[in-house]
């Protein structure tokens, strides 16, 4: 409901199209033409790139979906408290906050698949420090690593994708990707949940979430340099 009742009124009356001989373009020629440089959404899905971004979104987020939403009750099973359990909970939601600001600022002045790199190692270890038997100080840091790294990955692949495929047909290429990471949110939970069912414990789970983390740290650094003609605007 947040989204319509005040994403898009704001969306609606504050943001217009610009015309094509306005003020503003005619000030920023060098914003206008990387608006227009860009592949095409067929030119993007024919290139290896789109395919290593998709696949590393694919598993970072089963590895991400699966385990918040089974946090709290995975730490209740290995005998936390619920109140120590939902203190975890907290640290981890408030991490993903950090994680947005702290890996925004990053990418503007570092190489972004490297900081995407360090951002989806950090949650491998989190997820390994949730495997077995913890203290409440460790399940914390474990915690604070994965909402972290959480938080980050949005907001890089949508950077990620803008600088690889250009901003021309932006929307098409990220709105696939955003479809991905969306059916994975859908699925990761149940998927999560279904083992711990089959196995009686959440270990699995964790382990193969620190591996799908690690698949995706390798997939990332794929992407190689920045396309020199994307670069306009940045």
């Amino acid at each position: 409901l947040v989204p319509l009742f005040l994403a898009w009124p704001m969306l609606y009356f504050l943001f217009r199209p610009l015309d094509a001989h306005s003020q503003s373009d005619e000030q920023e020629p060098e914003t206008t033409a990387a608006l227009e440089r860009g592949l095409t959404l067929g030119e993007a899905v024919r290139g290896y790139r789109f395919w290593v971004l998709l696949l590393s979104i694919l598993f970072a987020y089963q590895g991400f979906s699966g385990i918040g939403p089974n946090l709290l009750p995975s730490l209740t099973d290995d005998g936390f408290s619920r109140e120590q359990a939902a203190s975890v909970q907290s640290v981890f939601g408030l991490s993903i906050i950090v994680g947005r600001v702290v890996v925004g600022y990053l990418v503007d002045r570092l190489w972004a698949p490297g900081v995407a790199a360090f951002c989806l190692a950090i949650p491998a270890a989190g997820a390994a420090m949730l495997h077995g038997s913890q203290t409440f100080e460790t399940a914390a840091l474990a915690a604070f690593l994965i909402g972290f790294a959480a938080g980050a990955e949005l907001d890089l692949m949508a950077f990620l994708a803008a600088r690889y495929f250009g901003l021309a047909h932006y929307a098409k290429i990220y709105s696939i990707l955003y479809a991905t990471l969306a059916v994975c949110s859908g699925t990761a939970p149940m998927i999560f949940a279904s083992v711990y069912d089959s196995t009686g414990s959440y270990d699995l789970g964790y382990s193969v979430a620190a591996a799908l983390f690690l698949v995706s740290v390798v997939l990332i650094l794929l992407l190689g340099r920045y396309p020199k003609e994307y670069e306009g605007g940045h």
